[in-house]
């Protein structure tokens, strides 16, 4: 239920922003003169200023601890915000830049567009003229619309560019729990509906609980001590040759171990399987994250027995197929005298309810997963934390308008300077007007493009790194981000600067004293 915290936290946020961002500004105030205030000197922040910015950057800090609860988590964002920061900082100048330049060459000519024209490089003059201020805008704008388009990409694009790559005989539908007695009639079952299957697996529970004799929390690095594979059971399974979907990455398949040992599996098999040491074969995600290797050797408990297996073999898995896969392999003969279960996916096109309506009838102790409808479910779940999201990053759209504002309002005398002069020299109203358009809508033409290329890298990095596929491009978001940036931002700026283009020349030329 909702509280007064979230309430707090935020006017404590606003508080150390507020006196990291002003609190040099309002130290520097008792040393200034009102004849400097005539003359327009400032002084340069003194050292007490500085040290009140690195006391708001230390509570900023705290402030992420205290959100994420994770101090590693939190420095990491504070220092790689900085890192980046700098980074988007380079590329919004240079880009900036780059708009400024085509602005400035735009062709001169005759009619409705020489006026465009005119004004584009009027607007790009002023926006040059404020270089700094600009370039702070432009970050504050490319970053929201960065943040909305990775949002309406993951919720929409991601996950169904992920399904299409998936073939169209893909297994959309899990069997688990089948038992010995019901293996073969579930195979013919299968065989006379489905359009693909794949083998039927047997698979035994059992818990990891020793790694070379110590035990198995113990035995792994710090970090992995959480791990899910130490906290519940494993499904174990055995095979005499690699399952689909498996590649080999380091050791020897069982076969192999089997001609090259003629005493047996590693030569120490004893009398009993429970005291034999047998080859197994390991997922290398898992072996990575627990810090194993060739050769080491683990202990499972299997309905109160135990048995030793040592990593023989490591296996790179095809999780993206929708087969079953496992991250222990055993090789046949030693896990057949526990009680399993077997366990196997196949693919049934849509609109074959009777099949599955007659598979539960007969076979009502086996448990059918429907993939599709998990699918569904992931994206129900995607959209409603997209739109909670879209919410924020609409807050966060409205704090740069906000941004925006305070920008004009602290250029105002400048801008109206700027103003008088073009009307000393004879521009009208709708120049003006034309003109501070201009300015904005090439501002949210560059913070669009900016958007568009962070997006276009996030997007390629999540797709290498996560999904396994070849990224590509986005044309729509080279379209829609800079063309609705350039309107929205454009727009916005027009209408904020609207009280400054009925300003009399003289009160616009007196601010800055030129009257």
């Amino acid at each position: 239920p909702p509280g007064w915290l979230p309430l707090w936290l935020g006017v404590l946020t606003a508080l150390a922003v507020l006196v990291g961002f002003a609190g040099p500004t309002l130290l520097r105030l008792k040393r200034v003169s009102a004849l400097k205030v005539l003359r327009r000197e400032l002084d340069p922040l003194p050292a007490a200023a500085w040290l009140v910015v690195l006391v708001a950057s230390l509570v900023f800090g705290g402030l992420l601890w205290l959100y994420s609860g994770d101090f590693g988590l939190a420095a990491s964002l504070l220092v790689g915000g900085l890192v980046m920061l700098v980074v988007l900082w380079s590329l919004g100048g240079l880009l900036l830049g780059l708009v400024l330049r085509v602005a400035a060459r735009l062709p001169q000519g005759g009619g409705k567009g020489a006026e465009l024209s005119q004004a584009l490089r009027l607007g790009g003059r002023q926006l040059a003229r404020r270089r700094s201020a600009s370039l702070g805008q432009l970050l504050a704008f490319s970053v929201t619309f960065f943040a909305m388009a990775m949002i309406a990409m993951v919720r929409g694009d991601l996950l169904t560019t992920w399904q299409d790559q998936l073939p169209e005989d893909a297994p959309n539908y899990f069997a688990i729990n089948i038992q010995p007695a019901e293996r073969e009639a579930f195979i013919e079952a299968l065989e006379a509906n489905a359009d693909d299957r794949t083998a039927l697996y047997p698979m035994v529970r059992g818990r990891l609980t020793e790694i070379n004799g110590e035990s198995a929390r113990d035995a792994v690095p710090v970090e992995s001590r959480g791990d899910g594979s130490l906290r519940r059971e494993l499904n174990l399974t055995w095979q005499a040759e690699l399952p689909e979907g498996n590649r080999m990455v380091a050791g020897q398949w069982f076969d192999t171990l089997a001609e090259a040992s003629p005493n047996g599996w590693l030569g120490e098999v004893d009398a009993e399987p429970a005291q034999s040491v047998v080859p197994i074969s390991l997922e290398d995600g898992l072996a990575e994250r627990l810090g194993l290797s060739l050769g080491d050797r683990l202990t499972f408990t299997i309905g109160g027995e135990e048995i030793v297996g040592e990593v023989a073999s490591l296996r790179n898995l095809d999780w993206d197929s929708f087969r079953p896969n496992f991250f222990v392999i055993f090789p046949p003969g030693v896990l057949e005298r526990f009680g399993h279960s077997f366990i196997t996916a196949f693919h049934l096109e849509a609109g074959q309810g009777e099949t599955l309506r007659q598979l539960v009838q007969r076979f009502p102790g086996v448990s059918l997963l429907n993939i599709d409808a998990i699918l569904a479910q992931v994206r129900d779940v995607v959209a409603q934390v997209t739109r909670a999201v879209e919410l924020v990053l609409a807050f966060v759209l409205l704090a740069g308008v906000s941004v925006l504002y305070a920008s004009l309002t602290a250029s105002r005398p400048a801008r109206a300077h700027e103003s008088g002069l073009l009307r000393v020299f004879g521009a009208g109203q709708s120049l003006i007007s034309r003109v501070q358009g201009a300015e904005f809508a090439i501002l949210g033409l560059a913070s669009g493009l900016m958007g568009a290329l962070l997006a276009e890298l996030a997007t390629a990095g999540i797709y290498i790194a996560w999904f396994d596929l070849a990224p590509r491009l986005h044309l729509w978001l080279w379209i829609v981000l800079p063309l609705g940036g350039a309107a929205l931002i454009g727009a916005i700026g027009h209408v904020l600067s609207r009280g400054l283009r009925k300003q009399a020349p003289a009160a616009s030329l007196g601010l800055l004293g030129e009257a």
